[in-house]
């Protein structure tokens, strides 16, 4: 009897720790994405299969305690979230310039074009890629003639690890480095000498969202700060930016979410001022 008491609480006990495991198992598994194998929208911080994106711009009137309405821009995006699109237009809905992108077969970017007004192409932008598909160079033009280009250098999976931007007379270098997860942690700006004389440090959440921004002078002086806040369901609540060498500050609020979880409006304050406000609506591809 005794021994038949014992075995159904060993077995109770057993039956208690395969339920609990079970449950783990089902808990989701958080997934980041490496920089390098996001798409437009992805890096840009957007959640859902996002069509079309347009914000308005308004600034405060401290005169008037009114905000005043400046322009509208428009991205268009594809279905598998690469920008195609960019479109400005000024407060009487005229446009003021206009960027397309246009692909290669394989879905990579070719390059793209600006118009401005009058629909006149001004700029634009070359890729071109290596024989694994990765980004190894990009050439500017402005009306027609090569303003710099920039040479790539990239890791197995494409991370950018450097890049030369090359003008007529000199040079700079960017090196990026990146944490276990493929998201960049560390970007370094060195001048025409190949002298370090910038440097930029960033730390995540669990999720992969970015949380502080730091840059640093040559001295490892601290001269700029970006700090995120998220709440529990990854909505962005503020990001505060700090220009340390000049002593000011800017805030940026979001009360406003979609149901995917994007932003809808954002408050920009500098200091206890208001001097901008930013509405957007988002159109979503109908899911099949």
């Amino acid at each position: 009897m005794q021994r038949d008491k014992y075995l159904f609480l060993f077995i109770s006990v057993l039956i208690i720790f395969l339920f609990s495991l079970s449950c783990k198992r089902k808990t989701t598994e958080i997934i980041i994405i490496p920089d390098a194998l996001k798409n437009h929208l992805q890096s840009a911080r957007f959640f859902g299969n996002v069509k079309n994106v347009e914000t308005y711009t308004y600034y405060y009137s401290t005169q008037d305690s009114l905000y005043i309405f400046y322009g509208k821009t428009i991205q268009s995006y594809n279905s598998v979230g690469y920008l195609t699109q960019v479109v400005e237009l000024d407060k009487n809905n005229d446009t003021v310039s206009k960027r397309a992108c246009y692909f290669l077969p394989n879905g990579n970017e070719n390059y793209w074009v600006e118009y401005n007004y009058k629909n006149i192409s001004t700029t634009k932008d070359t890729l071109i890629y290596d024989k694994n598909g990765f980004k190894s160079e990009e050439y500017f033009l402005f009306n027609d003639s090569l303003l710099y280009k920039i040479q790539y250098k990239t890791d197995a999976i494409g991370s950018i690890i450097e890049m030369k931007r090359w003008f007529p007379d000199y040079h700079l270098t960017n090196k990026i480095y990146y944490n276990i997860h493929g998201l960049a942690a560390r970007m370094e700006e060195y001048d025409p000498q190949n002298n370090l004389f910038k440097f930029v440090t960033i730390e995540y959440d669990k999720f992969g969202d970015e949380l502080n921004r730091r840059a640093y002078n040559k001295r490892n002086t601290m001269i700029e700060y970006t700090y995120s806040q998220y709440n529990n369901e990854r909505l962005l609540l503020k990001i505060i930016y700090e220009d340390r060498l000049h002593n000011q500050r800017e805030d940026r609020i979001y009360t406003y979410h979609d149901n995917y979880g994007n932003w809808l409006e954002e408050i920009m304050l500098q200091g206890k001022d208001t001097v901008r406000k930013r509405a957007r609506g988002i159109d979503y591809y109908e899911l099949k």
